[in-house]
């Protein structure tokens, strides 16, 4: 007996073991952020035979004052594009059309004129479109909105006029972009070209800092993003960014005016800190050369590596998303709704485990999910009326600002989490459990109606069970460190994105109060709190079992 006790009593542990368990899941947790990050990072852009200089000072003087459309700013800057241009060796063509003085006196009229050129191609079937919008509103000079997306279209047209691509490729700059019809993109649907567009690409940017992201797609998204990852180095495309779009009607972009059409198309974009978007600091000082440059490496790879504009029709369910070097991983709905039972199955069979071993009971299991359903939605709540009261107050926060109040939330909800995980350990109710079922409810809920948001849930919640497996095999410390590993590195990788992603849908904008989505701030915290309380679930199952 004397050999047999100290085997079957849990092994006492010293300060500096639980120290160094601490330490070890901190930097855990450190690295598993850092790498779900690093998408969201602009990419070193291979452009040696772009200018980005050259496309800098582009900026500068298209971006030299505000030029909203009808005004002499305006006809400035398209002046300036025609010589440009035609400085290339390129036949600038004009197209104008009378439209309504959205910035001027009601019920006149302004001249609007898009700037275009047509670059001949090796094949020549179809024509490529590359587009972006140089008139600004009456309040900024818009250097990243739009004047970086035209000087980097300049530079890649450039380039394209001095070795042909394999395709006709069509660069044209619209007119009139900012008023919500559209005027200059409208037009262009009349203009001959148009009949010629086998495919067209929009550019557009509404911060100052970040990758220009996959925001929108118009067609098969299966085999566009299969040529999009053929054709650019380093794309950035994430599924449930083009769902929650597509979701909310669109970009408001000239994009808008394809989306209604057959033709198919993606539209870029780069979004960090929008609170500059249509105010006096979006002038050249903040432009984002990173993103520009990735605009012009986009435009540069699809008109050069599109040898044919033939596409397959794809799944319209398709999952995307990118990894840390920037490798995209695409699938078909079918494999989405896969995944997605299996993470109900894996969730099922870890919740089956804890009741066969007495850990948990159905009571314990029932008033766990309730209360995890119920605390995900107050620390939701609570976090959006707080941050509709700081955005009220800090309305041109900067990137360095609002990322400190977005970590300040998430600290505070995470301990809000935790209060009420010390006070379940204490009352009863399994919300370890219950934050389980919450992930499989998800997973279940999202895999066959919206696939390219599922796997948000669907693989974090399959991690999860792997980790219990892990832990099954073996307590000792370090396994239990490699079943935190098996959770938080793809949680944090696939959520990282996400929850950064939908925070610049909930940034304050003054400049355009009306596109603000400050209440959208409930959707990260809810990923911040789901991560946070799966992890903290493999944490205590890991307890349990080493007090067994």
């Amino acid at each position: 007996r004397d050999r047999v006790v100290p085997h079957t009593r849990p092994r006492p542990r010293t300060r500096g073991g639980r120290f160094g368990g601490f330490a070890g899941s901190a930097a855990l947790v450190f690295i598993a952020l850092a790498l779900g990050a690093t998408p969201l990072l602009a990419p070193p852009a291979d452009l040696s035979d772009v200018s980005i200089e050259r496309a800098v000072e582009h900026v500068g003087v298209i971006a030299s004052e505000p030029h909203p459309m009808g005004t002499a700013a305006n006809a400035r800057v398209r002046d300036y594009l025609i010589a440009t241009l035609a400085g290339m060796q390129l036949e600038p063509r004009v197209q104008t059309v009378e439209v309504p003085d959205y910035f001027g006196v009601p019920g006149n009229t302004v001249e609007i004129a898009n700037v275009m050129a047509r670059i001949g191609g090796t094949v020549s079937d179809r024509a490529i479109l590359l587009m972006a919008h140089y008139d600004s509103v009456d309040t900024t000079p818009g250097a990243n909105d739009n004047a970086a997306a035209v000087a980097a279209l300049l530079e890649v047209g450039r380039t394209l006029a001095a070795d042909p691509p394999p395709q006709d490729v069509i660069v044209l700059f619209t007119d009139g972009e900012e008023p919500n019809p559209r005027f200059g993109a409208s037009a262009f649907r009349d203009h001959p070209w148009f009949d010629d567009v086998g495919l067209a690409v929009n550019f557009e940017g509404i911060g100052r800092a970040g990758p220009s992201l996959l925001v929108e797609i118009n067609g098969p998204a299966g085999a566009l993003v299969d040529r999009l990852v053929r054709a650019v180095q380093d794309p950035v495309a994430f599924s449930f960014l083009t769902l929650t779009t597509d979701l909310i009607g669109g970009a408001i972009s000239d994009f808008d005016v394809l989306r209604s059409t057959d033709i198919p198309g993606y539209s870029f974009a780069y979004a960090r800190d929008s609170s500059i978007y249509h105010t006096h600091l979006d002038a050249p000082a903040t432009l984002n050369v990173e993103g520009m440059a990735h605009h012009a490496a986009l435009a540069r790879g699809i008109a050069r590596d599109f040898g044919s504009l033939a596409l397959e029709p794809g799944d319209s369910g398709a999952v995307f998303f990118t990894l840390p070097g920037r490798l995209v991983v695409r699938y078909g709905g079918e494999l989405a709704f896969g995944s997605a039972l299996v993470a109900v199955a894996a969730i099922g069979w870890v919740l089956a485990r804890r009741m066969k071993s007495g850990e948990t009971s159905i009571r314990r299991l029932t008033t766990g999910t309730g209360m995890a359903f119920a605390g995900l939605i107050v620390v939701a709540v609570a976090g959006a009326g707080l941050w509709l009261a700081i955005g009220a107050v800090r309305r041109g926060m900067g990137v360095v600002e609002s990322y400190i109040w977005l970590v300040a939330l998430a600290a505070g909800a995470t301990a809000c989490w935790h209060l009420l995980w010390r006070w379940s350990r204490r009352s009863g109710p399994d919300l370890a459990a219950g934050v389980a079922v919450v992930w499989a409810t998800l997973a279940a809920l999202t895999g066959l109606p919206a696939p390219a948001l599922g796997y948000l849930f669907a693989w974090p919640a399959i991690t999860a069970s792997v980790a219990l497996a892990v832990l099954s095999l073996s307590r000792h410390r370090v396994a239990e460190l490699a079943a935190l590993a098996v959770v938080t590195l793809p949680t944090a990788i696939v959520l990282v994105p996400a929850i950064d992603t939908y925070f610049q849908f909930a940034l304050p904008r003054p400049g355009n109060p009306d596109s603000e989505l400050l209440a959208a701030i409930a959707v990260p915290l809810l990923l911040v709190i789901l991560a946070v309380g799966l992890i903290q679930a493999t944490w205590e199952w890991a307890e349990a079992g080493r007090a067994t």
